[in-house]
């Protein structure tokens, strides 16, 4: 090892463990290092990074004190303290699945198990700066934007016989660089290249990226449907095939494939996001608000934390009080109260518009069957006469509007939202498509999925089979996952057929609550009432039971 390298490096410890801090401290002075600072905390470590460069940062992964090392890391790459020509390890004793999904999607240099010896930190240290030491040139050149540049250098190093023990670097960084440079053309003939030799699971990984970038989609499946089975890429697989589906407009597949990986790295806020957002597109409102919640706390303490995090699971949590009866909606109802009282315990000093806490207070009031309260809130914001700037806001706003009755006011804010930069490819097309869903159905729809539910059961109750039927139609086209609104509705359906036959718009109808309540769980009660449904529906059985559940 160079002692010009070792000489200048300047190397940053992040650990909350007194033992472990003194561990690495001694172990780099008997290496040779002597530009050592410590920080025992994320906070800490930070301040340092603002300070000063660091080219040599060891952290621990499971920091406690106030954030952990995967938010730590974020937020570090996000302000410039980790450059590609940094050297970062992270060190854990944990070797969890979700932990190591999450350290991989961050790619660190490396990864320290421990416990560990000095032999061992050194025999690492040496390889990943000697490796940084050669290949400066190409990291800057990346770090610069200037990719032909790095293109080049990374040609020239792979033609150098000096250079043949990093030639799996080069190889790999070449084809991040291509798509990065959005030459997918060059990139997937230079996968295909690679692949012809070896079946690396990062080049197939690459090549599906160039491939769905140049909407070669059934190629790029056939690959990830392979891919998908493997430890090693399944959450890479994951993802892509969620932009897959998400591009071929099937947002359940797609909301499946985000919320499975983002059950094996649970840290990754933007991917919790994505699923939140397809889980309200698909009206998935258990989903939804139990997503938003993991959002607040993986988030917690992170770049991601802020008053408006609290106020989604809250929000959440009154999108599914809304599908659910009285009796079920109160614990929900209580936990979104918590949350937004949550607000103003960790953001004392967080100047959060009071009206759009207002807002959101007044659904609830109105989930509560307490109206007076409810107006008197949703009043400033009613007669307010500009939009909010967080997009959130105002469709909370409109929501607000169409359950308290002001229908053309929920329907002018949504149709006046224009157009938005939602930050990524999968939250552009989500959001559209959410915001449009949302307009349509406020148009087609006027009345809430509970008030839909119990206006059909009060037309069943009267005889009334046909607008009972449509009504039923519109509480299951707003929650279509709804298994209590299926039931009540396929009594419906199966005492259309048995009095006077299902018509040629019923039977699409029946067949989709039949398909829903074959498919979804349900309680032994519910499982019932479903085989006794079926068994009428086949000529078999009594006569029905009254509808007697209601939202």
């Amino acid at each position: 090892m160079r002692m010009d390298l070792i000489n200048s490096a300047e190397i940053l410890i992040i650990d909350d463990q007194a033992l472990a801090q003194n561990f690495l401290k001694k172990s780099l002075e008997s290496l040779g290092y002597k530009h050592i600072k410590i920080a025992e905390s994320a906070k800490h470590a930070l301040q340092l990074c603002q300070e000063q460069n660091f080219s040599i940062i060891l952290c621990s992964f499971n920091l406690s004190r106030d954030r952990d090392g995967f938010h730590l890391f974020e937020e570090m790459k996000v302000k410039g303290y980790i450059r590609p020509t940094t050297t970062f390890i992270f060190v854990s004793a944990e070797t969890s699945p979700a932990l190591v999904n999450s350290v991989v999607e961050l790619q660190p240099d490396d990864f320290l198990v421990k416990p560990f010896t000095a032999k061992e930190l050194k025999i690492r240290l040496e390889r990943v700066l000697s490796r940084k030491d050669k290949l400066k040139s190409v990291y800057r050149a990346i770090e610069s934007k200037k990719y032909n540049k790095a293109i080049q250098l990374i040609d020239n190093h792979l033609e150098n016989p000096k250079l043949a023990k990093l030639a799996p670097f080069l190889v790999r960084i070449k084809g991040d660089t291509l798509l990065a440079m959005e030459a997918y053309e060059e990139a997937e003939r230079y996968y295909h290249s690679i692949l012809e030799k070896y079946r690396f699971a990062w080049a197939q990984v690459g090549l599906v990226k160039a491939l769905l970038a140049l909407d070669k989609n059934e190629t790029a499946e056939a690959i990830l449907t392979r891919l998908v089975e493997r430890p090693e890429s399944r959450l890479a697989a994951l993802d892509l095939l969620g932009q897959f589906h998400l591009h071929n407009d099937d947002f359940e597949k797609a909301y499946a494939d985000f919320n499975q990986a983002a059950e094996l790295s649970p840290r990754n806020i933007d991917r919790h996001k994505n699923v939140l957002n397809l889980a309200r597109l698909i009206h998935d409102h258990n989903a939804q608000f139990e997503t938003a919640k993991n959002i607040a706390k993986y988030g917690k303490r992170s770049i991601h934390d802020s008053p408006d995090l609290y106020l989604t699971v809250a929000r959440a949590g009154v999108d599914y009080a809304l599908t659910l009866s009285e009796e079920e909606s109160a614990p929900i109802l209580r936990q979104s109260e918590k949350y937004i009282e949550e607000i103003k315990k960790e953001f004392p000093n967080a100047k959060l518009a009071k009206e759009k806490i207002n807002v959101t207070k007044a659904r609830i009031h109105y989930l509560k069957n307490e109206q007076a309260q409810a107006q008197q809130l949703i009043q400033s914001a009613l007669y307010g006469n500009s939009q909010s700037q967080n997009i959130e806001d105002d469709i909370d706003k409109a929501k607000a509007f169409h359950e308290l009755g002001h229908k053309d006011a929920a329907l002018e804010l949504l149709e006046n939202i224009g157009e938005t930069n939602f930050g990524n490819e999968v939250s552009q097309k989500v959001m559209e498509q959410y915001l449009k869903q949302e307009a349509q159905e406020r148009r087609d729809i006027p009345f809430s999925p509970r008030e839909l539910n119990n206006m059909a059961v009060g037309f069943y109750s009267k005889n009334q089979l046909e607008p009972a039927i449509q009504t039923f139609s519109d509480a299951l086209r707003l929650m279509p996952k709804n298994v209590r609104i299926a039931l009540n509705f396929l009594q419906v359906l199966v005492d259309q057929k048995k009095r006077q036959g299902l018509k040629a718009h019923h039977q699409p109808m029946f067949d989709k609550c039949m398909i829903l309540l074959s498919t979804e769980k349900m309680d032994d009660k519910q499982q019932r009432r479903f085989e006794i449904l079926r068994s009428k529906a086949n000529n078999e059985g009594s006569e029905f039971d009254t509808i007697n559940e209601k939202i």
